[in-house]
């Protein structure tokens, strides 16, 4: 069974790790957008259909989270953290990074406790308007399965080529400001 967000901001969702979640998805809501197919993802596989590829815009995305996080902190339930997850890889966007920014300003402005946090596959990190969006936030969290190209390829699919050895020179370039996250498989 495969579980998408049908719309832009979801939750809030209890985090075990990261509190009270609200969840912003980038990505399609009617079908999954990701550089990779992992055989684990909630939301399935990637779709090939018209508007697979359409990504929900940057103004959508500050008007429905403004909305959202004025409404939660006058019901006295701020999130403690705005989680960038969703249906694929939010880092594919092609307004990634303006869109951290207009989260940021929102953020300072209506509920300045909450972290930012990004769920990322780390595939686009080596973009530079990717790495410097994800140097803003206060959790970013980068997903590697394996040491291993051939073990990456079985679990996680990638789209296009990959290399293990790429994704760790370019996490290397946040100096020790990420979370490394990992799916453990027997």
């Amino acid at each position: 069974m495969t579980a998408l967000y049908s719309d832009i901001i979801f939750g809030p969702i209890h985090s075990r790790r990261l509190g009270l979640s609200l969840g912003v998805n980038l990505l399609p809501t009617q079908s999954k957008l990701c550089s990779f197919d992992c055989i684990y993802c909630e939301c399935g596989w990637n779709a090939e259909h018209p508007g697979a590829r359409r990504f929900n815009s940057r103004e959508d995305v500050r008007t429905m989270l403004g909305a959202t996080l004025r409404q939660m902190v006058s019901e006295g339930t701020p999130p403690d953290v705005i989680t960038f997850a969703g249906n694929g890889e939010p880092t594919m966007h092609p307004d990634f990074e303006a869109i951290i920014d207009d989260t940021i300003v929102l953020r300072d402005e209506i509920c300045p406790s909450a972290r930012i946090s990004v769920l990322s596959n780390a595939t686009q990190i080596g973009r530079e308007s990717v790495r410097r969006a994800l140097r803003r936030v206060d959790n970013n969290i980068l997903k590697l399965d394996s040491a291993f190209d051939d073990t990456v390829r079985l679990i996680n699919n990638p789209c296009g080529t990959y290399s293990v050895a790429e994704v760790v020179k370019n996490m290397k370039l946040f100096d020790g400001q990420m979370i490394l996250q990992t799916m453990f498989l027997r």
